[in-house]
């Protein structure tokens, strides 16, 4: 596999094939997804990318997924089949306005309520990631829903705007800084330290 854009091009035609093997085709959609620009799948990253290097990374994944079940269904179906008091869900849906960002991927304007819906009546937890935007604030702003705004690394923008950063929302239906008030319950050690993190953490 070569790190060039006619090879990138070729293998992304291929892809669309149908009598290929799924080895094959596994293949093709890493190559792909390594080597295009923000894993879009669409257009060549133009960056320099060893392939080779990825087989350790490969191997762990392998390890990591061994004892794990991967559905695809829609969310609503899932989350309502799987459940519990005990259960978490961690949630990272298409972020407002972009939608039609994914390939093949349908999620429309409405799935964001009907995601809030089905997310605010589950027994279990939930964590979600959104960006910052009033629309999802509105969503989930209620008693007992907890939402965090946060910076991160704009890594999108930051080939144009070195240092960009993105606005971004956590959202729960449970205390996310319980940890720490029981580490601080359990010790007095490196109290301060814990103290500074937490009064860092900007609450809705």
């Amino acid at each position: 596999v070569l790190n060039a854009r006619e090879d990138f091009d070729r293998a992304r035609l291929a892809l669309r094939r149908k009598r290929t093997t799924s080895v094959q085709r596994a293949a093709w959609f890493y190559q792909i997804i390594r080597q295009s620009y923000a894993s879009a799948l669409t257009s060549f990253g133009n960056q320099p990318h060893d392939l080779w290097a990825d087989f350790p990374l490969i191997e762990q994944a392998h390890r990591r997924l061994a004892r794990v079940v991967i559905e695809n269904k829609d969310f609503e179906k899932l989350i309502r089949h799987y459940d519990r008091p005990e259960s978490l869900f961690y949630c990272d849906p298409p972020y407002w306005s972009t939608e039609d960002y994914y390939e093949n991927v349908v999620f429309g304007r409405e799935d964001h309520q009907r995601l809030a819906d089905c997310l605010l009546g589950i027994q279990g937890r939930f964590l979600l990631s959104y960006n910052y935007c009033d629309e999802i604030v509105a969503l989930y702003k209620r008693p007992g829903i907890w939402l965090e705004e946060l910076m991160r690394p704009h890594s999108m923008a930051h080939r144009f705007e070195p240092g960009a950063e993105f606005r971004e929302l956590l959202i729960s239906n449970y205390d996310t800084t319980e940890k720490y008030r029981q580490q601080w319950q359990d010790t007095l050690f490196g109290l301060a330290g814990e103290m500074t993190v937490l009064s860092e953490r900007k609450f809705l």
